[in-house]
C-alpha cells in the first residue's frame, strides 16, 4: 500500500529525550529506542516518508544547567551535543532493522553527520530514507520544540507528531487532578492563549503560520504510532486552525466509510467473477449460490461438501438429503449455463467445453458487470463529494480543506477503480484463454 492511501504522506516526528529515557530518569534505555524504532519502521513500510527531531533533555538540559548560574549559550550548546548523541542512538537502531537513514546536523561535525541542508534533506526522504535532524537549530535560546516545527516547515510535512509519555493535551494536569480531561482539540490560539506546556510558544506559532497541524501523542503505548498513521484513528490531541476537529472527523470517519463501502463494491464484483465458468472446475463457482433450505436462502456451502474430482466437474454432497431438489434448482436458475445431474444422493455438475462463441459471450457478460461495479463506486464518490460541499457551503471546513479532501476522495476512487479494472483483465484472459 502506498503512501497516497493516508492522510499524512510526509511527517516530523519530534522525539524527546524523556522518551528515549524510557523507565529510567537519565540516559538512554535501548529497549526503548529500540521499540521505538520498530515502530517507525514499520511505517515506513508503507511510504510515509518521516522526518525526525531529537531532544536531548535525557543527557544534558540547558535550560537547567543555565537556571543554576552556567552561561546560557554555553549551556544550550551542550544540550545539541546530547541530541546528536541520541540521533546516533535512534540511527544505529534503525538501521539495524534495514531502514536507510541520514543524520543531519545543525551545528557542522562532518565526520560524524551531514551538515543541514534542505534541498538535501527533500531528496533524502524522496528516496524513503528517514531524515534524522539533530543539534536543535544550531543557536541557542532556541528549544528543539521550535527546532522541530521550523524543520516541519522546510521540508514541507503535512504533519508534526510530538511524541511523548502522555495521552495528549489535558484540560489541567492529569498528575496532580484525578479529574482531568483529556482534549481531543484545540486550536493553536487557544494553546497560546492557555500557555500549555506542551511546547513552547515559539513551536506553537511556526505551526499556526505555516498551517502544520501538530498531534500531541503517547509514543510508548505499543501500536500508536502505526494506529495514528497508518489506520487513521483519532489518537491523542490535534492542535490545528478552527475547523480542524471536523476536518480529522471527515478524514477518520466520511474517508474510512467511503473506502468500506468501495471495498464491498469490489469485493461484490470479484463474488460475481467467481461464479462465471471459464471452462475449469472450481469449488466458488457453486458454494455461494442460495438455494431455499426450509424457507431460508442458504449458500450451498452451507449445505453440504464441494469436491472436483476431475477437472471440469463439481461433486456437491449434502448433509440433509431432502435439499437435493432445492440446490438442483437453484443450480439451473443460476448463471452458470449448466444442467446438474442427481447422481444417488449427490448432485453431479460437469462443465462443457466452451465454444468460441459462447467466450465472446460470457467476455461481453463480464465487462457488464465490471461496468455496474465502477458506476457503484462512483456512486459513492458522489455522495461523499455532495456531503463535502455541504460543510464548506455551512463553514465547517475551508475551501482549501475541501479542494485537499475532493484530491483524496479521487485518489481513492481511482484506487478502487483500478481494482476493478485488474479483476476484469484476468477474468476476460482467462475466459478467452483458458
Amino acid at each position: 500500500m502506498g503512501c497516497d492511501n493516508f492522510r499524512y504522506k510526509r511527517i516530523l516526528l519530534k522525539l524527546s529525550g524523556e522518551v528515549l529515557a524510557g523507565d529510567k530518569s537519565f540516559g538512554i534505555d535501548f529497549d526503548a529506542v529500540a521499540k521505538i524504532s520498530k515502530e517507525i519502521v514499520e511505517v515506513a513500510q508503507h511510504g510515509i516518508q518521516i522526518a525526525m527531531v531529537v531532544g536531548g533533555g535525557n543527557i544534558f538540559r540547558g535550560s537547567q544547567a543555565a537556571a543554576v548560574g552556567m552561561d546560557r549559550p554555553q549551556a544550550d550548546y551542550m544540550g545539541m551535543l546530547a541530541t546528536v548523541i541520541n540521533a546516533l542512538a535512534l540511527q544505529d537502531n534503525l538501521e539495524r532493522l534495514g531502514l536507510p537513514t541520514r543524520v543531519q546536523t545543525a551545528v557542522n561535525m562532518q565526520e560524524i553527520a551531514e551538515p543541514f541542508i534542505r534541498r538535501r534533506a527533500l531528496r533524502h526522504l524522496e528516496k524513503g530514507r528517514v531524515v534524522i535532524f539533530a543539534a536543535g537549530t544550531g543557536s541557542p535560546y532556541f528549544s528543539t520544540d521550535t527546532a522541530a516545527s521550523l524543520r516541519a516547515a522546510e521540508v514541507g510535512a503535512d504533519c508534526l507528531l510530538k511524541a511523548t509519555k502522555v495521552e495528549g493535551i489535558y484540560d489541567k494536569d492529569p498528575m496532580k487532578y484525578e479529574d482531568a480531561k483529556k482534549l481531543s482539540f484545540v486550536t493553536y490560539l487557544e494553546a497560546l492563549s492557555k500557555q500549555l506546556k506542551i511546547m513552547d510558544a515559539t513551536a506553537f506559532s511556526l505551526c499556526m503560520e505555516n498551517s502544520i497541524p501538530i498531534i500531541v501523542f503517547d509514543i510508548l503505548q505499543e501500536g500508536n504510532l502505526k494506529r495514528l498513521l497508518i489506520d487513521g484513528e483519532p489518537i491523542g490531541t490535534l492542535v490545528s486552525a478552527r475547523g480542524g476537529v471536523v476536518v480529522m472527523a471527515v478524514d477518520r470517519k466520511i474517508l474510512k466509510d467511503m473506502r468500506e463501502s468501495m471495498k464491498k463494491a469490489v469485493e461484490h464484483f470479484k463474488s460475481e467473477m467467481v461464479g462465471i465458468r471459464a471452462g475449469r472446475a472450481h469449488p466458488a463457482l457453486v458454494e455461494n449460490i442460495k438455494a431455499d433450505y426450509y424457507g431460508v436462502p442458504t449458500p450451498i456451502k452451507q449445505m453440504g461438501t464441494i469436491s472436483i474430482p476431475e477437472p471440469r466437474q463439481i461433486l456437491i454432497s449434502l448433509w440433509d438429503k431432502t435439499a437435493i431438489k432445492a440446490v438442483e434448482k437453484a443450480i439451473q436458475a443460476s448463471q452458470l449455463g449448466v444442467m446438474p445431474q442427481v447422481d444417488g444422493e449427490n448432485i453431479r455438475i460437469t462443465l462443457p467445453e466452451l465454444t468460441k462463441e459462447r467466450r465472446v459471450e460470457l467476455s461481453r457478460l463480464v465487462k457488464k458487470f465490471a461496468e455496474e461495479a465502477r458506476i457503484a463506486i462512483r456512486n459513492i464518490r458522489r455522495e461523499v463529494l455532495d456531503e463535502l460541499r455541504r460543510q464548506e457551503k455551512e463553514g465547517e471546513i475551508s475551501e482549501d480543506e475541501l479542494k485537499r479532501l475532493q484530491q483524496e476522495v479521487q485518489d481513492i476512487t481511482d484506487e478502487y477503480i483500478e481494482m476493478v479494472n485488474k479483476i476484469l483483465e484476468e477474468k476476460e484472459k482467462e475466459i478467452l484463454e483458458g
